[in-house]
């Protein structure tokens, strides 16, 4: 049986593997998707939109959504956790929504030693964000926990410090977590400030 998959294209938005985002979906073609998802049990890709509307060789997350509320109108708020990396291959429907065929990519999902020292800052990035962001104890506690799963945590950090989205489409095509690690530390650091022709350069 062809693999298939549902796309839910929204602007600047990814889905990382392991971790789970909430949606709120209320385009009618969606609604009907999200239903179809579940009673078929089909995945969904999340990835940007494309100024063409046609996602041949796009490389993605997937994952079964879980619907947390119904409103009155048929609006919902669901939540999807990315199981599987997919590579579109090519379209089977385009109305009301895309449905494209697609083969499952693997990762190499060992950390060069390089990038050891690396994980730790990292680490340490997301407690920071946590103690911030997260209001209570035992979530703060949850989360921590998750931490202790490399791939995870380096996929967290991908979410929360990688703002620019052609960062993230890159950081989901990666096939190794240390081109993972280089790629998110090329977007946070080290950065360059010229401060013009008799001044140095201040390096950060």
């Amino acid at each position: 049986m062809d693999k298939k998959v549902f796309l839910f294209p929204l602007r600047d938005t990814l889905l990382f593997q392991k971790v789970t985002l909430p949606f709120h979906i209320f385009e009618s073609r969606y609604r009907r998707m999200i239903k179809d998802s579940i009673d078929r049990n089909i995945p969904v890709a999340v990835l940007p939109i494309n100024e063409n509307n046609r996602y041949e060789n796009a490389v993605c997350i997937a994952g079964y959504p879980h619907i947390l509320t119904t409103y009155e109108d048929g609006r919902m708020d669901i939540y999807i956790s990315g199981t599987q990396k997919c590579r579109l291959t090519h379209i089977l429907q385009e109305d009301p929504f895309h449905v494209y065929e697609f083969i499952n990519l693997k990762e190499n999902l060992q950390v060069e030693e390089i990038h050891i020292p690396d994980l730790e800052c990292l680490n340490n990035m997301l407690l920071s964000w946590s103690n911030n962001f997260l209001a209570s104890a035992e979530q703060r506690q949850s989360f921590v926990k998750n931490l202790e799963d490399i791939e995870l945590m380096i996929n967290y950090c991908g979410v929360f410090l990688l703002n620019d989205i052609k960062f993230k489409e890159a950081f989901v095509r990666a096939e190794t977590l240390s081109k993972k690690i280089e790629i998110l530390f090329k977007a946070i650091g080290p950065k360059e400030l010229a401060l013009g022709p008799f001044l140095p350069t201040l390096k950060f």
